[in-house]
């Protein structure tokens, strides 16, 4: 061996570390932050309680927030067993919404003394990287490949350990080789699937070092003692600390051993002792023990409930507990499994009483002299109270007291206030109950059973029918279908076996869920549980419960008072006495929810049904005016993002409302409906802006079924204006929807120009539909290949509206859109001469320019940061684009898109379509790298949003296939995209389709 050579060979190594740590370290930063912005956008936002969640070491005890997030990152960790995850040592948990490497550090073992050093990639230490790199999970680098795997485990194990951990810091030659080896290797890979600079210049810094050796000795020996005092300061640390640990335990010991051989000459005196009370108890307590009802057969998904209520019992010290939920959420079964824990485990009494059909004081000291086996004699409560004072521990179930609780709560309280007092606070009450109930100077805790998660539903499903082959595909639509009750789950999973063809049930449940969901005989029934609560509401509760159940999903106080035509208080008070009967739910933000069985008792109640009608009209009335309401908000100065929250929240009530006026045109039922659809704004005037503010937080085919109905509307009530404006917005939806060429669109869009033709004398007065009408029309007709463009409306047509201060809201964004129009088909008449004459080729685009830049001019005054203020920014970026100035469109295209982000609205397919055009003008302005980069991202989102042959997705990819070809000419990703861009040929222009089967041609040439 050779000292010296050996001792070069180590700094060599280090040098090597030195150099490869700073591409893996921006390989990695990049990594997280892509997914942490991802995550950000499905999490919950901000940490609720940074103090207590900072020192919190249960996940279990987070916020809702860190909760959420702990979830997350705990699901994509590689490692199997989930304690081991240093995630409390490593990480500030309020971090983690905020500080991708923050999320890096969950990935990484203990940090100790480092954990404050390490702020960001280019700070973490080159074990720590790979550690992050190995323990996250594939899916979180998709869709691209991730470094190979085990090139990372070797980098670490056996090139950065064995350097780091050399006691001599010497190293042979096969150990220097292995290095040079194993890092040529993954940046090799890491120029695959992360190609940059900075990886190209480590590649030959390295290359530069394996044939040349180092050339600055003094700078890599001061480099390589850097890495080497990382390791040396951590491991110092860690030593210290176990010194004085070690210290402390020895302290711990002299005063522990002087304790135990005090406790050790009583112990002998005390096993007698308890050995006597042991045999004198064991009898009387197997006794006791008939009481309780049997151990569940099946018991899933309660376990954390069970322990919760266990602690609040026998650490906590709660003298009442109460279970409290809905009906059929499984109540009862959780106190008994609470009970038979309670009574294995600790010598306590546990006794069951149930209470269902108790409904007096009297009663229930009755009932509890029966159940401990007392003989009542004629005061049952005095013998009660002595067999009580007899008893150290008691722990006293009592289930459903719900009549107890409406017909003598004062009287019940009274009697739970006696017990503890007779017992010196030694006696502790479970109870279950729909109704939430305190009583007052006793420590209690209501502990919530909600519905079960799908898992456990399907579990439970899966118990109740062991010996059948169904797919858990299956078992999960019935589980939803039984909206994840317990109950619901029992009674449909022993119904399974007895059927031929087990999708009967699945008809049953959508058809008559309240027939199904009753046991063969008769014992269980949904149905029952339900009313058992609904029945205890007064006549005009009734009434109006049902009315809330025209509400499909959740609802706010102000439209829940809408529809039950009561004020604020009353509703208010109403709303809460419906949550503490477990009727329905509330949520932290305030709004309100019945869940689905309850909501199909209330709508399938024969008695009910008038309500019900009441319930709809006044809905429908309600969210149409709300719907106008916010469409104006959201055409005001910068009012656009509260607008789109608002319209969010509530999206699935504005769904059901065009849903139950399309209903009721078909079937008749109720005519208040129509008439107040034909009464609304939504209607009359704002519609055009409704199905551009609503466009993608509503589903297209209840937007295109609603309009429809307003056209029929409209045609039967001899509403021109109307009729032609929803014949505008259908033909732009299948446009967008199935393509602008496609035969439905056709025949909508000469509909149109018939309708306008015979019509336009009368279209004239109104300007902005007519010019609107005649411009939609125009760049449509311009368009066919045969026609020559529309031309212009008359200069007297197009005459500005006077400056009026008080002028609508409407006419304001309706100049606008013209402009917008205008600027539509100026552009459409340009292309349509581009081969033919030059000259107005340059006029039309310019013209096109011209009316943009006013539009655009007009959008920011009026609306600030709005939706159609970037539409402006990309329809001028196109522009300049189609007139091959480039760097002009550049920045209107980042201007969109930082607008289109700010206002998140960066997941829909007009967003798409301006990330594509905006890597196009980057690929021919040369910014290779920029360009994938972006087309990338309009492909994600686009393979998210789109079915498989939508014209989006498929104009994406033969955008990335023809950019990739512009790179390189035989490039297989070229042919890759373009074979994708072929299974949707049939959205693709004819040329375009040509120009794909070039490039795959060109690929598969070059690898012959």
């Amino acid at each position: 061996m050779n000292p010296s050579k050996d001792r070069n060979n180590w700094k060599t190594v280090g040098e090597v570390i030195n150099l490869i740590r700073k591409p893996i370290a921006l390989y990695t930063g990049q990594i997280v932050k892509k997914w942490h912005a991802k995550l950000c956008c499905r999490l919950q936002g901000e940490c609720a309680n940074p103090v207590v969640c900072k020192k919190e070491t249960d996940y279990k005890k987070l916020c809702h927030s860190c909760n959420q997030w702990y979830q997350e990152l705990a699901k994509w960790h590689k490692k199997a067993n989930k304690r081991q995850i240093k995630w409390r040592e490593n990480c500030d948990t309020s971090k983690w919404p905020v500080d991708p490497w923050e999320v890096a550090k969950f990935f990484m073992p203990i940090l100790g003394h480092n954990k404050g050093t390490i702020k960001d990639a280019e700070s973490t230490d080159l074990s720590y990287l790979l550690n992050v790199l190995e323990w996250m999970n594939d899916v979180i680098f998709s869709p691209d490949k991730r470094v190979d795997l085990d090139l990372v485990r070797k980098l670490r194990s056996e090139v950065r350990n064995p350097w780091a951990h050399s006691a001599t810091q010497e190293l042979t030659d096969a150990d220097l080789n292995n290095a040079f080896d194993t890092a040529n290797k993954i940046l090799a890979d890491l120029d695959i699937v992360f190609s940059c600079d900075e990886v190209k210049k480590c590649i030959k810094d390295i290359k530069s070092v394996q044939t040349g050796g180092i050339t600055n000795v003094v700078k890599a020996e001061l480099d390589t003692q850097n890495l080497l005092r990382y390791d040396v300061v951590a491991t110092r640390l860690t030593v210290n600390q176990l010194s004085e640990e070690i210290n402390q335990l020895k302290e711990n010991q002299i005063s522990d051993r002087q304790i135990f051989e005090k406790k050790l000459e009583n112990l002998d005196k005390c096993i007698s002792q308890l050995q006597i009370s042991y045999v004198q108890k064991t009898e009387r307590r197997a006794q006791i023990k008939n009481c309780i009802p049997d151990k569940p057969c099946t018991f899933i998904g309660r376990d954390a409930e069970v322990k919760e209520i266990i602690s609040s019992l026998m650490e906590d010290g709660c003298g009442i507990v109460s279970i409290v939920g809905g009906p059929g959420f499984g109540k009862s079964t959780v106190a008994i499994e609470v009970s038979h824990r309670l009574s294995d485990n600790r010598d306590i009494v546990v006794i069951f009483s149930y209470m269902s059909n108790v409904s007096t004081v009297s009663d229930v000291f009755q009932r509890l002299c029966q159940d401990v086996g007392v003989n009542p004699g004629e005061d049952c409560k005095s013998s009660f109270t002595l067999w009580l004072r007899n008893n150290e521990r008691v722990i006293l179930v009592m289930d459903n007291i719900e009549q107890l609780l409406e017909e003598v709560r004062s009287e019940f309280t009274e009697l739970v206030l006696t017990l503890r007092k007779n017992s010196q606070q030694q006696l502790q009450i479970l109870a279950t109950t729909r109704t939430a109930f305190s009583i007052p100077n006793q420590p209690t805790k209501s502990i919530q059973i909600g519905e079960l998660d799908e898992k456990s539903s399907v579990e439970l499903l899966r118990k109740c029918c062991p010996n059948t082959d169904v797919e858990d595909i299956y078992l999960c639509d019935l589980a939803k279908l039984c909206g994840f009750i317990p109950l619901a789950l029992c009674i449909t999973g022993s119904r399974i076996p007895r059927l031929d063809d087990p999708a009967e049930l699945i008809q049953w449940l959508e058809e008559k869920p309240m027939k199904a969901l009753q046991s063969t005989d008769k014992t269980q029934c949904v149905r029952k549980a339900i009313e058992f609560s609904f029945q205890m509401l007064t006549s005009e509760d009734k009434k109006a419960f049902a009315r809330l159940s025209v509400f499909n999903g959740n609802f706010q106080k102000k439209s829940a008072q809408e529809a039950i035509e009561r004020d604020g208080f009353e509703t208010q008070d109403f709303l809460e006495q419906l949550v503490d009967r477990s009727l329905i739910q509330s949520s932290s933000d305030e709004r309100f929810v019945i869940h689905s069985l309850i909501r199909r008792f209330l709508t399938d109640h024969d008695q009910l049904q008038d309500e019900k009608a009441i319930g709809e009209e006044l809905m429908v009335r309600h969210f149409l005016e709300l719907c106008h309401s916010w469409t104006m908000k959201s055409y005001s100065k910068d009012g656009f993002t509260d607008a789109r929250k608002l319209l969010k929240e509530d999206a699935h009530n504005v769904e059901e409302t065009l849903r139950i006026c399309c209903q009721n045109e078909a079937t008749s039922l109720n005519i208040n409906v129509i008439e107040s659809l034909a009464r609304s704004d939504i209607y009359n005037s704002s519609s055009r802006l409704f199905s551009i503010f609503g466009r993608d937080l509503l589903p297209r085919t209840v937007l295109k079924n609603f309009y429809e109905f307003c056209i029929m509307l409209a045609g039967g009530r001899k509403q021109l204006a109307i009729e032609i404006t929803f014949q505008c917005l259908v033909a732009d939806e299948e446009g967008r929807r199935i393509g602008w060429k496609s035969p439905q669109y056709i025949v909508r869009m000469e509909l149109i120009k018939e309708l306008f033709d015979r019509n336009e004398t009368v279209l004239k007065e109104v300007r902005s539909l007519h010019q609107f009408c005649y411009y939609f029309y125009a760049r449509y007709y311009s368009r066919i290949a045969r026609n020559t463009p529309c031309p212009d409306l008359p200069e007297d047509d197009h005459e500005s509206l006077s400056e009026d201060k008080d002028r609508s809201s409407i006419d304001n964004v309706g100049e606008t859109l013209i402009l917008i129009e205008r600027g539509h088909l100026s552009k459409t008449r340009g292309i349509k001469v581009f081969h033919s004459d030059k000259i107005k080729y340059q006029k039309y685009l310019e013209c096109a320019k011209s009316f943009y830049n006013q539009a655009l001019s007009s959008a920011k005054e009026l609306l600030g940061d709005h939706e159609l203020t970037g539409a402006c920014h990309k329809y001028l970026g196109d522009v300049y684009f189609t007139m091959w100035k480039n760097e002009e469109a550049l920045p209107h295209y980042s201007d969109a898109i930082q607008l289109r982000r700010k206002l998140q609205l960066d997941s829909n397919e007009p967003f798409v379509y301006l990330l594509k055009n905006y890597g196009l003008c980057l690929s021919f302005l040369s910014r290779i790298n920029e360009s994938v980069d972006v087309l990338n991202e309009a492909r994600d989102i686009a393979d998210k949003l789109a079915e498989r042959g939508t014209l989006c997705r498929a104009n994406v990819y033969f955008a990335l296939a023809r950019m990739c070809r512009r790179w390189k000419p035989d490039c297989q990703e070229a042919a890759k995209h373009a074979y994708a861009a072929m299974e949707m040929k049939g959205s693709l222009h004819p040329n375009n389709v040509k120009t794909l089967e070039k490039i795959i041609k060109t690929a598969e040439g070059s690898m012959a």
